[in-house]
């Protein structure tokens, strides 16, 4: 047994392990049929590249090898303990699987190696299988009797995709425990008859894959398959390659055919004697019928496969090749005999009936023969021997196959074949016929020649006579039979019935029309709905086939009406108008109707001749016409263009009007044919009789007219015209000699039904409803397949011309008032009033479906016609009162169940739509730029909005209500019920995307597709009610109970397709109306309560089919991030599902993107796994986090020892083994692992114990960050990166983000250990996180100013995406590129000359530059937090306080180098400066003095000039907290200069005075810059804003600037400069700023409190601290104006202790007022003292106060409860007038000698023994005094708590030490002592 590939069949152990999924051949085949899908795919590119995968290709008939002792062995080796160790705790029973293995293997004869792969296919689907059989979701699905599924055509759906589908729909339960025993082995055997079907399948697409590849190396490069495709082509090459065999018989393989041949027979015989499968089991029954569905598609596939491969060959197939298929079409009579179940023969007997007919054509190859035959003519009989040789040149295969067909020539579904064959073997006997009579004539000639020479004279010529001799002897060949002629001689003596074999055998085909009859059959039936794989071109081949023998035989046949009907079936198909229009764009010159119009016998026989009757038999030429015009018409290898074609004719055909007609005379009267001539002008005309219906016979007959008729000339034709008399009989039908043009004779003919009363179905006449039915219909396939070409080959001139030719061809003959248009508009109209009965014929419909498919199609060319006549027409009934489109569906359309009307108008509704956003924005561009079709293409100008709306919202209310009702509608092909459903909710949900999705602009009459407006509205409106008895939602519920019965079959069919596209249609607008509500912030409606209550049917739907995985998770994720932002108790997925359910989706959700790895859906179920665990949803995110469901959990708690059983690991488990690997993982599958699991972190807290016990997950994360730093090798200003530059930042910031949390969460237990390892890894994030933005100003500046140029009246703000659908990172991440690229399109510099420089280029290089942008932006936001955190652990470590100034330093510098928009610097610089303050201010605490946090304040001071140096505008602005908070960060970079830490509180003078002695090398220059810009302009300006606008400034702004300008002039060598400083603040007028403040802070008050009056005197008093300051302040007379103030007079009045009210009024006497009379005092000295004094006496009430301060009285009275306790601030306030009164006292003392009078300084009235004697007796009672300590704030109450800083000071805490302190030193000053 040859190797196994790990693709095919990887390791065991990771199979059962679940780290692998295996790759079904169902997926495969899946993956397949839709290449678009999975041509990317690499996992199945290793699959298909795997050697084993190509054996099993190229042996598909039979793909598993029989088991022996090789096999054997390679089955134990692999099921064996090294590879598969049986555990315990395993999820999976390893003995179980090998003895599930060699019982399939046993029963199926497979080996053993191919029958463990479907056991681990059985294992890895179980979840799948379970979910969908559990509980009865579906009963109504399978029991529906009208209107459902049940009643969709047989054939499309595969029965045999389940053997358990009986049992199911019977609603019998299946077996709870979906491990035992028979159960189980019914699912094997199920799987593998799946697989052995989707082998076939398979191969079948490859080798088609292979023939795609051969045809591209013909094509011209645009229309080669892209390389993309390349791959599958080469591998479908390979396993082509292998069919194909060796003409040289070297290789030792049969025939494809032959092989097909056996395995044909093989299945026959399958069938007679059943699978012997589980004999003694219940559901025998089912098994049987389920092994005769297989082995029915078998032959099916096998048959397919040998059709394809036929029809790939010109070569003829050999002798033993050909014999094989019909001895077998002999022996089993083409199928016809076979005997089936009912539901088998219905389901299969089509493709069971024309499958052989089709390969029994391209196996006799009808024109290769033809040729071959016409090659061998001359051929001498030397090579008739051999199986090797074509099959017509060997007589013995010729003359069995003409016995076969002889015998099988009464048998319908043979008649192909046997006219094939008739017209052969006629090719046959007239070429050996012909042979025979030519070599008879030349043995006559030389017998004469010899007759003629014993009497001839000597005197002959010589030469003559040598050319006689020559022409007499001629060569030996000659004289002898040729091998056709042999090979004619051996069946020539077959007669059948008195006839030769060919004349019987044509005779039984044509009989009757049998063999166009079954033709057609095939062509409408079998070819075109089972031929739609591929785009069509299996259909299209297939026809081809058909088309051969029509081609082949219609010499020898009569025009009739079956002949014109087979050759429209296969031209056509069944396809309808709208299969047609959407596959225009890849029609190709293999299509039947191109090879139509090349082939001169077809077009001379069938085309010409319909023409050369026009139009008296009108229908025949019009529908042959009419499928002709979807011919790729206009392209290099298409034929003609029909509208070229129509242009002109040379034969107009028509019966005269009479018998007494005589205006002729007979010409050249021969035997075969009459001819006649006009003696004056013919006028072909249909009277107009106004009010006269049209329905008599004699108004409908041409006729000759007179002038004055009232009547409308279709056609003139001239005196002395020559035309052939068609008949014998009066009235002659004439076939005129005259050139003129159909397409302008046919809108003539429609002029006149546009006038015309009622429309005759009787044949005969000129204007019957099906002419006109088929002329429009015709006007609309020549313009249908123009707009296609237009539209796929981006507007190219041939285009253009082709729809000008056809509407003014059309418009030629009309009068001046109308054009085509309004004459097909007018008939529209007239057609939708018309009374009908509902027994009326098709045709009665037929040309309002025509006249919609016009208006569909104008619309695309001219919608400024389309719009104003739906706004007037009655078709929606707009101001009318009814719409006629409501009513024909009612009354028409339900009662027959055929609804192409209907249909018609949704695609004309989907189009409108697609309108309204193509034409968006150039309905208001200036006319010059809509020039896209010259004057007949109008892009969409003209149009009223008005119209638009209006049009689109009855449109809107009518599908609506359409939708509503399909599911109680009567369908005769249930595919138009789906079709139906997933356009309606295609359409709603994109005129929810478009108009909610993009615009955030309130006002909806500025949106750019305002139009779109109420529709949206209306639909949100109806869709999104409370009511509980809205009926809306009712049809999307049941097209997802139709979802979850979704069969998947390899014999899929046309109408299949809508069963897909209609549930991930309805999934998708349900998750679209989820988030509308969301985004609208509306009430929860009914359509989420519904869509909770059907969560188990969602999840089944997830089940059903792998396209609708996607759609079914996004709309879950909505479902819970809608409900958890809605609701206080959001609904519970997991109480909705069950827990049994829940366990099994959650299994199948583990199963990720395996085994195809589709990237969406592992993304999508990442981010509903991520929305779980942070959405409110606790039960289901404890399941997810740890495998178990809240009951096994308590189980678990009960029971140590009891272990979950779900075959698949816990999600988070998943997710921290994978992105251990981080660096080898796909950045994207990276970010969404990474997203979840910080989320789980951060909702869930005990997640980070789970991280920390895995191994290796911390250390991959936290080097993830060095990683990228080796990939980031573009510059950071670079605006274009590629996606793993923004995604791989991205990830880096969720690695900082989960560091971030787990570090907070180590320092809970103290440990340090994980910060210091971490931080050698954290270069990247030091170096990078904190710059600038790589924001590309230059490009999105060029961009707007460009773009808003360009498109006047249109912004690109306009295009930015909202929140309704989340955007991806990437080209389309920030503006919607792909609704850009709808909408300007129109315009060429939107795409641009080289499809590289236009705007299309220039916003997707915008969107790459902000998700790089953005991405930076989230990395800096993580790395704060992460910075933040490690702070704690690492804030004493020099290393780490280095890393933060240089952050701080780097968040300074960021900030003044801004380059990014307003909107982004707002968001960034504040948190970069709130990082910078929080820095700062922890190496602040621990005293940090590195030369890196040195350096902050330069840098700090430069950001704050930069930015904005006017104080009062910074913080009056909007961005007044980040300059407050710039402000801030100036504050405590000055702390880092200072002296000492200094407070907010007022410093003592001795403290001010005291110089700096910092070490640092910052000068002055800096301090005097802030004081002087910030602090003393900035006080002046904020006074103003202050006085202006009270509302923008807030006091702690003048606390900072107070704050600021006090540790200022801390910094060294500040004071060293006292001019600079006093020119500052007097050039400003600082002083009277702060003066004027204070009297008028009294009108300032908030609350009582006046605080701008504290603020003022504290300002006043950091002034007062520097001398030169003081000295100026008591010039301008400061003191006098604080005295003169309302508040400071309030003081005077009365006493205001620490308790009274308000006690801002004693903190502006204890802080401000005696501390800033000190500073006078101490700076101005004697010449101040006399004021000094007068001031302190001015208040009386105060000094009493403090003059009893201390005093001690046994009661207390309840009016002064404070009375007898003291307070610090009491303490100082002791000081500082014991300061006062000391130095007025020195002095007063000094007098003369001071320079001063003695007498003028007063004497303070406080009694300072009294305060002396006071103080020592409380300092003397320690006890009594520590019972009247009263703390007055929250840091003095902190210090009434914290332990003395002197243990020897006999105090019990801080404040007791500090008051202690503060009384002593007033006892020392007022004795004398104090210094």
């Amino acid at each position: 047994m040859a190797p196994i590939g790990d693709a095919y069949f990887p390791p065991l152990d990771r199979c059962l392990s679940g780290e692998q999924q295996l790759l079904s051949w169902k997926t495969t085949y899946l993956a397949l049929s839709q290449p678009d899908h999975g041509v990317g795919n690499a996992s199945l590119r290793r699959h298909l590249a795997d050697p084993q995968t190509i054996r099993i290709l190229t042996h598909a008939y039979s793909p598993f090898q029989t088991a022996n002792s090789q096999t054997k062995s390679s089955f134990e080796t692999k099921t064996s303990a090294v590879n598969a160790a049986p555990s315990p705790d395993a999820n999976y029973d390893i003995k179980q699987i090998q003895e599930d293995t060699l019982w399939l293997s046993k029963q199926t004869k497979i080996d053993e190696v191919s029958a463990l792969r479907i056991t681990i296919l059985e294992l890895q689907t179980r979840s799948i299988l379970q979910l969908l059989q559990s509980r009865d979701v579906g009963q109504s699905v399978y029991n529906q009797e009208d209107g459902g599924v049940g009643t969709f055509r047989a054939s499309a759906l595969d029965p045999g995709s389940s053997i358990f589908a009986n049992a199911t729909s019977q609603g019998q339960e299946p077996s709870k425990t979906s491990g035992e025993g028979n159960a189980r082995h019914r699912r094997l055997l199920e799987i593998y008859l799946s697989e052995r079907r989707s082998i076939l399948k398979c191969s079948e697409y490859l080798i088609f894959f292979a023939f795609s590849k051969a045809e591209s190396l013909h094509m011209s490069p645009q229309d080669q398959r892209k390389d993309r495709y390349a791959w599958l082509e080469d591998v479908g090459a390979e396993v082509l390659s292998s069919w194909i065999t060796d003409e040289s018989a070297q290789s030792q393989r049969k025939h494809p055919v032959v092989e097909a041949v056996d395995t044909l027979r093989a299945r026959l015989k399958g069938l007679s004697m059943g699978s012997g499968w589980l004999q003694d089991m219940d559901m025998q029954e089912d098994i049987e019928l389920a092994w005769l569905r297989n082995q029915i598609l078998e032959m099916i596939h096998v048959m397919q496969i040998t059709l394809n491969l036929l029809m790939s060959s010109a070569h003829l197939v050999k002798a033993s090749a050909i014999l094989s298929w019909f001895r077998l079409m002999k022996d089993c009579e083409f199928y016809d005999n076979l005997q089936l179940p009912p539901e088998l023969q219905t389901a299969y007997g089509i493709p069971l009936v024309s499958l052989p007919a089709l390969i029994s054509l391209a196996i006799l190859n009808i024109p290769s023969t033809l040729e071959l035959l016409e090659r061998s003519a001359s051929t001498a009989n030397t090579t008739s021997s051999g199986d090797n040789i074509p099959y017509i040149l060997h007589g013995a295969t010729v003359n069995e196959i003409n016995d076969i067909l002889i015998a099988l020539a009464q048998l319908k579904p043979a008649s192909p074949a046997v006219m094939a064959w008739a017209v052969i073997t006629k090719n046959l006997r007239d070429t050996a016929v012909g042979t025979r009579e030519s070599r008879e004539a030349r043995q006559s000639l030389r017998a004469a020649d010899k007759y003629g020479a014993a009497e001839s004279s000597d005197t002959d010529s010589p030469v003559h006579s040598s050319m006689r001799r020559g022409s007499s002897v001629g060569s030996d060949a000659s004289q002898q039979s040729t091998l056709l002629e042999e090979i004619y001689d051996a069946i020539a003596f077959a007669v059948v019935d008195g006839n030769d074999s060919v004349a019987f055998l044509a005779s039984n085909a044509a009989s009757d029309g049998g063999v166009f009859e079954v033709v057609t059959a095939i062509a409408v039936e079998y070819c075109t709905p089972f031929g739609f794989e591929h785009e069509g071109k299996l259909g299209q081949s297939m026809r081809g086939v058909l088309l051969s023998l029509i081609a082949a035989s219609v010499d020898y046949v009569d025009y009739t009406p079956l002949l014109l009907t087979a050759i429209l079936a296969i031209i056509s198909g069944s396809e309808r108008y709208w299969e047609a229009f959407d596959r225009l764009a890849g029609a190709n010159s293999t299509e039947p109707a191109a090879i139509f119009l090349h082939d001169k016998a077809l077009t001379h026989k069938l085309y010409f001749i319909s023409m050369l009757h026009f139009p008296h038999e009108s229908l025949p030429f019009l529908e042959l016409c009419r499928a002709l015009a979807f011919a790729n018409n206009g392209s290099d290898h298409g034929g003609p263009a029909m509208w070229t074609i129509l242009e002109d004719a040379d034969s107009f055909t028509c019966s005269l009007p009479s018998k007494e007609f005589q205006a002729y005379v007979s010409t050249n009267m021969q035997e075969e044919a009459d001819f006649i001539e006009l003696t004056e002008d013919f006028h072909v005309a249909i009277a107009q009789d106004s009010g006269t219906s049209m329905s008599s016979q004699s108004t409908r007959m041409p006729r000759a007219i007179t002038k004055s008729s009232q009547t409308t000339s279709l056609q003139t034709i001239p005196s002395r015209t020559s035309g052939k008399l068609m008949n014998g009989v009066k009235p002659f039908v004439v076939a005129w000699h005259q050139s003129y043009s159909p397409l302008t004779y046919m809108g003539k003919v429609l002029q006149a039904a546009s006038t015309a009363g009622d429309l005759s179905h009787a044949s005969g006449t000129l204007l019957t409803a099906d002419i006109v039915g088929e002329m429009i219909g015709l006007i609309v396939n020549m313009l249908s397949s123009a707009i296609k070409i237009t539209t796929t080959t981006h507007a190219s001139t041939s285009s253009i011309e082709s729809v000008q030719v056809i509407l003014g061809l059309s418009s030629e003959g009309l009068g001046r008032n109308q054009d085509i248009v309004s004459v097909i508009l007018d008939i529209y109209e007239k057609e939708l009033y018309k009374p009908r009965r509902t027994s009326e014929d098709f045709e009665s419909m037929e040309i309002l479906v025509q006249c919609s498919h016009f208006t569909f199609a104008l619309l695309q060319v001219m919608p400024d016609r389309v719009w104003p006549f739906l706004g007037r027409s009655g078709l929606l009934g707009i101001g009318q009162d009814e719409s006629q489109l409501r009513s024909i569906v009612a009354t028409q359309e339900m009662i027959t169940g055929r609804y192409d009307f209907l249909l018609s108008c949704i695609r004309l509704f989907e189009s409108l739509v697609a309108d309204v956003i193509i034409y968006g924005v150039s309905r208001k561009a200036p006319s010059k730029a809509l020039t896209r079709f010259g004057s007949v293409i109008s892009g969409g100008a003209g149009v009223s909005q008005t119209t638009i709306e209006k049009v689109l919202l009855n449109l809107t209310r009518t599908m609506i209500e359409t939708f509503e009702g399909t599911m109680k509608w009567r369908f005769l092909e249930q595919e138009d019920r789906m079709e139906i459903n997933f356009r309606l909710c295609s359409i709603f949900q994109k005129i929810l995307k478009v108009y909610y999705g993009m615009d955030n602009e309130m006002n909806s009459s500025q949106k750019q597709l305002s139009a779109l407006g109420p529709a949206a509205d209306y639909i949100v409106d109806v869709f999104l009610s409370r009511s509980s008895t809205d009926v809306t939602i009712l049809p999307l519920l049941h097209i997802f109970t139709e979802g979850v019965a979704t069969r998947i079959t390899t014999l899929p069919v046309r109408g299949l397709q809508y069963w897909t596209c209609q549930v991930n249609a309805a999934l998708k607008l349900s998750n679209t109306l989820v988030r509308v509500n969301r985004l609208l912030s509306r009430q929860s409606s009914q359509l989420e309560d519904q869509l909770f209550e059907a969560t188990s049917t969602l999840v089944r739907v997830y089940a059903a089919h792998d396209d609708y995985k996607v759609s079914v998770v996004a709309l879950f994720e909505s479902l819970v991030s809608y409900a958890a932002e809605t609701s206080q108790q959001p609904p519970s997925l997991l109480g909705h599902l069950g827990e049994e359910d829940s366990s099994h989706f959650l299994d199948a959700l583990s199963v990720f993107d395996q085994p195809l790895n589709n990237d969406e859906l592992f993304c999508a179920i990442w981010k509903l796994l991520s929305a779980v665990v942070s959405k409110r949803q606790q039960w289901f995110a404890i399941f997810i986090l740890t495998g178990n469901t809240p009951r096994e959990s308590f189980k678990n708690k009960a029971d140590q020892n009891t272990k979950s059983k779900r075959p698949s690991e816990p999600v988070l488990r998943v997710a921290l083994d994978a992105l251990s690997n981080i660096n080898k993982l796909d950045t994207r599958k990276a970010l969404n692992m990474l997203e979840f699991v910080v989320l789980a972190a951060d909702f869930w807290p005990w997640v980070l114990g789970t991280i920390e016990k895995h191994n290796h997950f911390l250390k991959a994360i936290s080097e993830y960050a060095a990683h990228i730093a080796t990939m980031a090798t573009t510059s950071r200003e670079q605006s274009y990166r590629m996606s793993a530059d923004y995604l791989s930042i991205r990830v880096a910031s969720l690695a900082a983000d989960l560091l971030s949390m787990y570090i907070r969460y180590t320092q809970e237990s103290g440990n340090q250990k994980f910060a210091k390892m971490l931080v050698p890894h954290l270069t990247y994030l030091i170096q990078n996180a904190i710059l600038p933005p790589s924001y590309n100003s230059s490009l999105h500046g060029n961009l707007h100013r460009n773009f808003e140029s360009k498109f006047p009246g249109c912004h690109l703000r306009d295009f930015k995406r909202t929140t309704l659908i989340h955007a991806s990172l990437g080209e389309s991440f920030y503006y919607d590129l792909e609704l850009m690229n709808d909408m300007l399109s129109y315009d060429p510099a939107w795409a641009g000359r080289k499809g590289s420089d236009g705007f299309f280029e220039e916003v997707r290089r915008a969107n790459f530059n902000l998700s790089v942008v953005e991405s930076q932006i989230h990395l800096f936001q993580s790395w704060k937090s992460l910075l933040v955190e490690l702070s704690a652990p690492l804030i004493t470590e020099i290393k780490f306080q280095k890393i933060m100034a240089v952050a701080t330093t780097d968040c300074l510098k960021a900030n003044s180098e801004n380059r990014l928009p307003e909107s982004i610097f707002e968001r960034l610089a504040f948190s970069r400066t709130t990082l910078a303050f929080t820095l700062l201010q922890k190496l602040l605490e621990v005293k940090s003095s590195q030369n890196e946090v040195m350096r902050i304040l330069p840098v700090a001071w430069d950001t704050l000039r930069t930015y904005n140096a006017n104080v009062g505008d910074g913080l009056s602005g909007h961005d007044a907290n980040y300059y407050r908070m710039l402000l801030k960060i100036l504050y405590l970079a000055l702390q880092v200069h200072t002296t000492s830490d200094v407070s907010f509180d007022t410093a003592r003078p001795q403290d001010h005075d005291r110089k700096s002695p910092s070490g640092d090398n910052i000068t002055a220059h800096v301090g005097l810059e802030i004081i002087s810009i910030i602090v003393a302009q900035g006080f002046r300006s904020l006074t103003i804003v202050l006085h202006d606008n009270p509302q923008l400034i807030n006091p702690s702004d003048f606390a900072l600037l107070t704050a600021i300008l006090r540790s200022s002039l801390h910094v060294s060598d500040v004071l060293q400069n006292p001019t600079h400083l006093l020119n500052a603040f007097s050039d400003s007028q600082t002083a009277r700023c702060a003066s004027t403040l204070l009297s008028w802070s009294d009108r300032l008050v908030t609350s009582g409190d006046p605080i701008y009056g504290e603020l003022s005197v504290l300002f006043l008093l950091e002034m007062s601290s520097v001398p030169t300051l003081a000295e100026s302040l008591a010039v301008e007379g400061a003191l006098s104006q604080m005295l003169s103030t309302n508040l400071v007079r309030l003081l005077q009045s009365q006493a205001f202790g620490p308790f009274d009210q308000p006690m801002r009024l004693y903190n502006i006497w204890c802080r401000g007022i005696l501390p800033f009379l000190l500073n006078l005092l101490h700076a101005v000295g004697a010449p101040l003292a006399a004021e000094v004094a007068a001031a302190l006496n001015t208040f009386p009430h105060q000094l009493d106060r403090i003059s009893s301060l201390f005093t001690f009285t046994s009661t207390t009275s309840t009016r002064d409860a404070h009375r007898d306790q003291i307070t610090l601030s009491g303490a100082s306030e002791a000081v500082t007038l014991s300061l006062i009164a000391t130095i007025l006292q020195t002095f007063r003392e000094a007098g003369s000698s001071a320079g001063i009078v003695s007498s003028a300084i007063g004497e303070i009235r406080w009694d300072r023994t009294q305060v002396k004697e006071e103080a020592e007796a409380c300092l003397q009672r320690r006890g009594a005094l520590r019972e009247r300590i009263v703390p007055t704030n929250e840091r003095e109450d902190i210090w009434s708590k914290a332990e003395p800083e002197n243990e020897g000071s006999g105090a019990e805490n801080r404040l007791e030490e500090k008051i202690v302190e503060e009384m002593k030193t007033v006892v020392g000053i007022l004795e004398g002592n104090s210094e």
